[in-house]
């Protein structure tokens, strides 16, 4: 069988020095109006693309940023409008700030920047490899499934793997175990462990 694959108030506050995990887990103006409905470590309900206030929004992160430096979340966030506004090259610079400090979403976006061949991202497939096998393992789903994808249909030949197999069966038990009875979800499965046992050899 093969199923098709289906790609898929808040006040800011200054801190000295660095903030603290609590402090982070505040929601800001910028989280209210660019968190993703698909992070799963959003803070808050996530804006859907068609009613993010673009200028706004910046605006909005660019003063988070400013007053907590380096938080990925925010950092994700910003990008992500700045994708939506046209500029392409700071969504992608940002993106790939948020996904180095370990930011899942921002990891698995990467990966799909790359696949998608984004302007502006870089042109490695081997690179989008690397970013869905630290997404993956920080759990999140999308980048599980991706990344067993990409796999079994060759799409990282000639990289090297960071995942092993073992580890990609675990991917798609995980998918499985969470989705629930999601017919279309259920079919996906079925047809990536088949796809793995054939790419094992088993």
């Amino acid at each position: 069988m093969r199923a098709a694959f289906a790609a898929v108030a808040f006040s800011l506050c200054c801190f000295a020095g660095s903030p603290s995990e609590a402090a982070r887990a505040t929601a800001t103006f910028c989280d209210r109006l660019a968190a993703h409905p698909e992070d799963p470590d959003r803070i808050v309900d996530g804006v859907p693309t068609a009613a993010v206030d673009q200028a706004a929004a910046i605006a909005a992160c660019e003063a988070g940023l400013a007053a907590d430096p380096g938080n990925p979340r925010l950092t994700y966030q910003l990008s992500r409008v700045y994708f939506y506004s046209g500029r392409s090259a700071d969504a992608v610079s940002t993106m790939e700030k948020s996904a180095a400090a370990g930011y899942r979403q921002a990891q698995f976006v990467m990966g799909a920047m790359i696949s998608n061949n984004r302007p502006d991202a870089s042109d490695d497939i081997c690179d989008a490899e690397s970013w869905w096998a630290k997404s993956a393992a920080a759990g999140r789903l999308a980048a599980q499934v991706s990344y067993v994808r990409h796999v079994t249909k060759g799409l990282f030949n000639g990289c090297t793997l960071h995942v092993s197999e073992d580890d990609m069966s675990a991917f798609l038990e995980n998918v499985r175990a969470t989705g629930g009875r999601d017919y279309y979800l259920r079919l996906l499965m079925a047809d990536l462990t088949e796809d793995l046992a054939a790419y094992r050899g088993d």
